[in-house]
């Protein structure tokens, strides 16, 4: 009788035993074998250059099993073991996969809940990671859900239950805050690294041309031209004069112009993330 008293009282601790799989390795940690090391690379530079430019951090980790475990009691542990998200605004996400339970989780903190909802969370996981992780293509569907996941951030949560055709097709709110943020960035370390500063305005009369044929006004491409030459020699001229002053001076140049990021990248130099807390909310489902 004893023995089944005991047994009761100390079931529940069995059943929800968390073994934490270790440190984060980046925004990307696989303690499952599950990528390739340049799928891991894309993903991470994808996601380190989101959290650069919103501030927010979305962090996948893969383990080989749940030990027992629910998803949802893990990724809630691992999510507040790590930190994920900055403290005091917990504006974090984490992407839970479990390779022998076939089970995926997203963990959302208390900051990105009234943009990510449970709802968005539960569209992403049916519609990009359960199609894309059935036929083993964890990498595709990684790309796709964190893609959507960006934008319904971007968008202050206006795309969450757009159909992927609709967002595929059209040029949204969305597409607009992907330019401002990750395009920028991705022409500085581009053009910081080049010694001369007119491709800025070659880059600037091509924008231009793409605008005219977006919108099907030759008189609006025509001003996007005049305007976006001048402003891209000035952006070229800037960053590639802040990226030589920089190795003039022997130091590293500043992120936005490829001097690389602030969490140290993988291994022993990555500095972890920012101490932020799960709000509980979130989605799961199996594949």
């Amino acid at each position: 009788m004893k023995f089944i008293f005991w047994s009761l009282l100390f079931l529940p601790l069995t059943v929800f035993a968390y073994a934490s799989p270790g440190k984060p390795s980046g925004f990307v940690s696989d303690f499952a074998g599950m990528f390739t090391a340049d799928a891991r690379a894309v993903l991470e530079e994808k996601l380190s250059r989101f959290a650069r430019a919103s501030g927010n951090e979305i962090v996948v980790a893969a383990v080989a099993t749940l030990g027992g475990d629910t998803i949802e009691n893990f990724a809630e542990k691992l999510f507040q073991e790590w930190g994920v998200g900055k403290k005091g605004e917990d504006n974090g996400a984490l992407i839970l996969i479990a390779r022998d339970e076939r089970e995926v989780r997203i963990e959302v903190g208390y900051g990105l809940e009234p943009l990510l909802t449970d709802a968005a969370a539960n569209a992403i996981i049916r519609t990009d990671f359960a199609q894309h992780f059935a036929i083993g293509d964890f990498a595709g569907g990684l790309n796709a859900g964190i893609d959507r996941a960006i934008e319904i951030v971007a968008s202050g949560g206006a795309n969450a239950s757009a159909p992927s055709s609709a967002r595929e097709t059209s040029f949204n709110s969305s597409n607009f805050f992907f330019f401002l943020f990750f395009i920028p960035l991705w022409l500085a370390s581009i053009l910081g690294r080049s010694k001369s500063w007119w491709a800025g305005g070659v880059v600037g009369g091509i924008a231009g041309v793409v605008l005219s044929f977006i919108f099907g006004f030759l008189y609006i491409g025509f001003a996007a031209i005049v305007v976006l030459i001048p402003v891209g020699l000035l952006f070229d001229f800037i960053v590639s004069r802040a990226y030589a002053k920089s190795v003039g001076r022997g130091m590293r140049p500043p992120w936005w112009i490829g001097g690389g990021g602030g969490h140290g990248g993988f291994g022993g130099g990555f500095g972890g993330f920012g101490g932020g807390s799960s709000g509980g909310g979130g989605a799961s489902g199996s594949y």
